[in-house]
């Protein structure tokens, strides 16, 4: 599998491995880079979701916390081997944005 596009990340089969389970496609990646890129491929804002966090946060500011992501069409990306990512965008499969 081959993703790429104009002004966007280019990822190999070396960077993915994909799974097809019920009605959801799982992509997993060989890192957390990976995957948030790709969720930011995908459409994701992730520099917007980590602002969100950072000001909840005051001063501490930890960057890179966007593990995975969930789109509406049934496609969720994690790194691969990262069951609190995944757990958590299954969870978005089901209850959408829990988040408020």
């Amino acid at each position: 599998m081959v993703l790429s596009g104009c002004g966007s990340a280019l990822f190999s089969g070396h960077d993915l491995r994909v799974k097809a389970t019920g009605d959801t496609l799982y992509i997993f990646a060989r890192s957390d880079g990976v995957s948030r890129n790709l969720c930011a491929n995908l459409g994701g804002d992730v520099a917007l979701s980590e602002a969100r966090w950072a000001a909840e946060e005051g001063r501490s500011i930890r960057t890179g916390r966007v593990a995975g992501c969930y789109t509406m069409r049934h496609v969720i990306v994690c790194e691969d081997g990262n069951e609190a990512c995944l757990a958590h965008e299954e969870r978005h499969k089901r209850e959408r944005n829990f988040h408020r």
